[in-house]
């Protein structure tokens, strides 16, 4: 894991704002600026601070994008959306978890038995709009990435990829997500060699470090066609 601490520069205009429980939350600029995930429940000061000492203050964020809908992405997101007036954007297929995160395929459900979001205090947005495939936030292309969830998503502009948890960078390498937590780990394989072919020389995942090396994804490309 990054020993760093936020807030840096990752890529032009593309900032890591917050890691905390070994979650990121991304700050992207350009043609708008956006905030990509929000980390668990009660991170929304520590995100704001860090936007700040960018140089962005709260009423400058356009958008607040959500790369799945599990509560260490989205758990300061009503929080946010109150402090920056921005809109919360998830892709579609995730947008019925948000109200019903309990009834997820697989092993997921078991992470929202009732009582759990009642103890992190998550309180998932409501007013969300949903964006598909091809759709373009701004100046980034929406990715539709599932597996890890039915609607993962992943961002690209250029040779910067915002991967979410479709892969993880850890021990110096990017590897696709835990099986154990897919909703379905056909798709999510199917996904990972997606953006293992994506061309992109940075890559910001949701969990352990952000990856510089820009021969990360051929890599992972190479390992992928092993399997």
């Amino acid at each position: 894991m990054s020993k760093r601490q936020p807030p840096f520069e990752l890529a032009p205009g593309c900032y890591a704002v917050d890691r905390f429980l070994s979650s990121w939350c991304y700050l992207l600029t350009g043609a708008a600026t956006l905030l990509v995930d929000t980390g668990m429940p009660g991170r929304a000061g520590a995100i704001l601070r860090a936007a700040r000492e960018v140089g962005i203050e709260p009423s400058g964020i356009d958008r607040i994008v959500l790369t799945h809908f599990d509560m260490d992405h989205s758990g300061s997101a009503v929080e946010l959306q109150r402090r920056t007036g921005a809109p919360v954007l998830i892709h579609e297929a995730d947008v019925p978890y948000l109200a019903a995160p309990e009834t997820c395929p697989r092993l997921r459900a078991l992470l929202y038995w009732p009582l759990v979001p009642w103890i992190m205090r998550w309180r998932p947005p409501v007013d969300v709009s949903p964006v598909q495939e091809g759709d373009m936030i701004d100046d980034w292309q929406v990715l539709h990435t599932p597996g890890h969830t039915p609607g993962s998503m992943s961002l690209l502009r250029g040779d910067v990829l915002v991967a979410g948890d479709a892969l993880l960078h850890s021990r110096g390498r990017l590897h696709e997500n835990v099986p154990w937590l897919a909703t379905s780990r056909a798709e999510q394989r199917a996904s990972a060699r997606r953006l293992a072919a994506s061309g992109a020389r940075v890559v910001l995942p949701g969990h352990y470090s952000p990856c510089t090396d820009p021969e990360a994804l051929s890599v992972l490309a190479r390992r992928l066609e092993r399997r």
